[in-house]
């Protein structure tokens, strides 16, 4: 993803028309049948539909298939790896943002998708940056209040993570930062009724679920605020 000015705001959306179909799970399946017979992923299936380890589905549950599949799609090739939900290593999980309360889940509610989480927290509580990366946009986005988007092209799946409703910006366009790094504080600028961070993950451009990619909220120690720029 390229490099972002205050001048050229992202096309962010916390929700968008959903792509996909429900499927009603029967006996003898497995998330990895499934993915073999829709032509799509393990780790897409189980994030869409917020599925907690062990990932077992049961006879009657109503999981949403995520991409371009029919009712009468036939069995594709699917890699192992795809088959698989990869565990990441300590080095690469991020970092939560603001610890409080989830208000909102990624996923399929109601034939949109929601693309990203809500956590509601205290106004002025400190935003950290979830991974080492370099800010990519800080600025104003209708809807969303005050933004700012974090690049991390050295992350292995080369994601960028993003922060809106900020009540300060406390960094700017351009500058590197750390993993639990304060880069900003928790408000309601934009449409929300509470204090609260709205996050999001995205890999390729495309909206992933956060909750697969962060670590125990208990391991996060988010840093003193440091000296930035307040827009």
């Amino acid at each position: 993803m390229r490099g972002l000015s205050n001048m050229d705001a992202p096309p962010i959306s916390s929700s968008s028309p959903a792509t996909g179909r429900y499927h009603l799970v029967s006996k003898e399946e497995n998330l990895s049948k499934l993915a073999r017979k829709y032509g799509t992923s393990v780790r897409l299936i189980a994030e869409m539909n917020n599925l907690k380890p062990p990932y077992v589905i049961r006879d009657g549950m109503k999981l949403f298939i995520p991409g371009d599949v029919s009712e009468q799609a036939p069995d594709r090739t699917v890699n192992d790896d795809q088959n698989t939900i990869p565990i990441p290593d300590d080095t690469s999980k991020l970092a939560w943002p603001v610890k409080g309360e989830i208000t909102s889940e990624f996923g399929v509610r109601e034939g949109a998708q929601h693309n990203g989480i809500t956590i509601k927290a205290p106004e002025g509580a400190p935003v950290a940056a979830a991974w080492n990366g370099k800010i990519g946009f800080v600025g104003a986005i209708p809807g969303y209040g005050k933004v700012i988007l974090v690049e991390h092209p050295d992350h292995p799946e080369n994601l960028v993570t993003v922060y809106a409703h900020l009540k300060d910006s406390l960094t700017e366009n351009g500058k590197q930062v750390r993993r639990n790094e304060v880069i900003g504080s928790v408000g309601s600028s934009g449409r929300t009724d509470f204090p609260a961070l709205y996050f999001e993950v995205r890999s390729k451009s495309k909206p992933r679920n956060p909750l697969f990619f962060l670590v125990d909220p208990a391991t996060t120690q988010i840093r003193p605020e440091t000296p930035g720029k307040e827009n």
